[in-house]
C-alpha cells in the first residue's frame, strides 16, 4: 500500500478509484437503472461535442459492407387505426414502386374478408392487434381495463355497421390504443417473417425514402443488435420517434422475442404507457439494447415543406417524412418513388421551390413567408422589433446559432432558429436565412 501511494499521485489515485467505481456500477446495475442511463447519456453527449461535422459523413465515401435487397431482406410493419384507415390506400399507392414484398398492416381493427387492401397484385388484411393480444393470452378478456373496454366499444360499433360512431370513438381514444400496437405488432411481424435481416416500423402517415433506407442498412450488420431512429426524450428513456420510422435488426428482434418474460411484461405495460414508441425503448433497455443515435440525422418527423434543415442534417440523406395527409402522401410518392438517387436534406430546399441561396430575397426578407416554421424551446423570440431589418440584425448578432429568421409585423416579434425550412405562405410575416452561414454549410457537401 505504501509503495502504491508513493508511486501514484493523489489525483491519479482518485481518478483510478472513480474509474473502478464506474466499472463496478456498470457490472452491478441493471441496464435500465437511472444512474447507468445518466452516465451513458452524458458520456455520449460529451463525445458528440468533439465530433467533427465532416467526420461522420461516411455515406459519401464508404462502400456498402452488408448488401440488402429491400424486397427480400426487409419486413415493413405499417401501423394504422380505424380513425385513420383512409390513409392506408394512399400509403400503399405512394409506396407501390418500392415493392415492399414483406409488408404487414396492423391496427386496432380487422378488415372484413371482402375489404382487403391491394398492393402490387396482392390482397392485404389489417390485423387487429388488441384482439390478437387477447387471443394469445397476453391480456385477459376478464380484465376490466379502460383501454380494453374502449377497444370493445370500438369493435362493437364496427361490427354493427355504425361507421360514424366508430370513427368518433377512434378519434377520441385512438392514441391510447396505439400504445398497444408496438410490441404486439413487432411480435406478430417476427412470427410471420422470422428470417428477415431488418424490420421497419412506420405509421400510416409516414413516407419511406427507399434509396436512403437501403444506403443506411447496407452499412449496418443485421447480426448486431441495432435499434435506430429519430431520438427524442430524456436520458431515462431516449426513444426513437415512431412517426419518423423505427429500424430494428434481426439480432434485436431475435433477442427480444426470445425473452418471453420481458415481452409478456411489455404487453401488460402497454395498457398504461402513453407512448408506444417509448415503451419499445424501455423494453429494449431491459435487454441492454440502447437507441443508437449515430444515425439520427437520417430520420425526419415532419412533412417536406416543414422539415428542419439543421447544420448536422443538412448534408445527410433523408429516410422519412411524417404527418402527411392522404393527398400529400400520394403527391410525395409521385415525386420520389421513381428515383434511385439518394436525396439529402438540403436537396428538399431546391425540390420544393425555395429561392436559390444566391437570391437577394433570402437576405433582405421574403414577404408573407416563413422559413422558421414551428417554434419550440430552442428558438429565440425577441419582442418589440419594429422592422424586418432589425430582425436580420438580431440574426447576424447570433450568427453561429441563427440559420433562419422570421419577423411578424403585427406583433413586432422576431424569431430566430438554428434550422431553416422550405416553408410556405404566412400572411404578415417576413422571413429569410443567414445566407453566409447556409452557404458555408452547403459547401461541405457540395464543394
Amino acid at each position: 500500500m505504501k509503495i502504491w501511494r508513493q508511486c501514484v499521485s493523489r489525483p491519479m489515485r482518485v481518478l483510478l478509484y472513480l474509474v473502478a467505481l464506474v466499472l463496478l456500477l456498470c457490472i452491478v446495475l441493471p441496464y435500465d437503472h437511472p444512474i447507468r442511463l445518466s452516465a451513458r447519456f452524458n458520456v455520449k453527449a460529451f463525445g458528440a461535442a468533439f465530433t467533427s461535422y465532416l467526420g461522420g459523413r461516411w455515406w459519401f465515401s464508404e462502400r456498402s459492407t452488408f448488401p440488402v435487397v429491400l424486397s427480400d431482406d426487409v419486413a415493413v410493419l405499417m401501423k394504422s387505426g380505424f380513425g385513420t384507415k383512409d390513409r392506408i390506400a394512399a400509403w400503399l399507392e405512394a409506396h407501390e414502386q418500392d415493392r415492399f414484398n414483406n409488408l404487414l398492416l396492423v391496427g386496432d381493427f380487422a378488415t372484413p374478408s371482402g375489404q382487403l387492401f391491394s398492393y402490387n397484385g396482392r390482397r392485404l388484411p389489417v390485423f387487429d392487434l388488441v384482439a390478437w393480444m387477447l387471443e394469445k393470452g397476453y391480456l385477459s378478456a376478464e380484465l376490466a381495463h379502460p383501454r380494453l373496454m374502449k377497444h370493445s366499444n370500438l369493435s362493437a360499433a364496427i361490427s354493427n355497421g355504425d361507421t360514424e360512431i366508430a370513427k368518433e370513438l377512434s378519434k377520441s381514444f385512438g392514441w391510447e390504443l396505439d400504445a398497444l400496437k408496438f410490441i404486439s405488432g413487432l411480435e406478430l411481424c417476427y412470427n410471420q417473417m422470422p428470417d428477415k435481416k431488418w424490420y421497419i416500423m412506420a405509421d400510416d402517415d409516414t413516407y419511406l425514402m427507399q434509396p436512403a433506407l437501403k444506403l443506411l442498412l447496407e452499412h449496418l450488420d443485421s447480426e448486431v443488435p441495432f435499434y435506430v431512429g429519430n431520438a427524442v426524450g430524456d436520458y431515462k428513456g431516449r426513444f426513437a420517434h415512431g412517426g419518423s420510422s423505427v429500424v430494428l435488426s434481426q439480432a434485436t428482434m431475435r433477442l427480444l422475442f426470445s425473452r418471453h418474460d420481458v415481452v409478456t411484461s411489455a404487453h401488460l405495460e402497454s395498457l398504461e404507457e402513453t407512448w408506444g414508441d417509448k415503451l419499445l425503448a424501455t423494453t429494449l433497455l431491459k435487454l441492454g439494447i440502447y437507441l443508437d443515435e449515430r444515425y439520427v440525422v437520417f430520420f425526419n418527423g415532419g412533412p417536406p415543406r416543414a422539415i428542419r434543415v439543421t447544420e448536422d442534417r443538412l448534408c445527410a440523406p433523408i429516410i422519412s417524412f411524417h404527418s402527411l395527409t392522404p393527398s400529400e402522401m400520394i403527391n410525395v410518392g409521385r415525386r420520389f418513388q421513381h428515383t434511385d438517387e439518394v436525396l439529402l436534406w438540403i436537396d428538399l430546399w431546391d425540390i420544393y421551390g425555395a429561392p436559390s441561396l444566391d437570391s437577394p430575397i433570402l437576405e433582405s426578407g421574403r414577404k408573407n413567408w416563413d422559413h422558421v416554421g414551428g417554434l419550440d424551446e430552442s428558438t429565440m423570440t425577441v419582442n418589440d422589433v419594429p422592422t424586418a431589418q432589425k430582425c436580420i440584425q438580431i440574426c447576424h448578432n447570433y450568427a453561429k446559432s441563427c440559420l433562419a429568421w422570421t419577423w411578424e409585423s403585427e406583433k413586432q416579434l422576431c424569431h430566430i432558429s438554428n434550422w431553416m425550412v422550405p416553408g410556405e405562405q404566412a400572411e404578415g410575416k417576413t422571413s429569410g436565412i443567414n445566407v453566409p452561414r447556409a452557404k458555408s454549410l452547403v459547401n461541405m457537401c457540395r464543394p
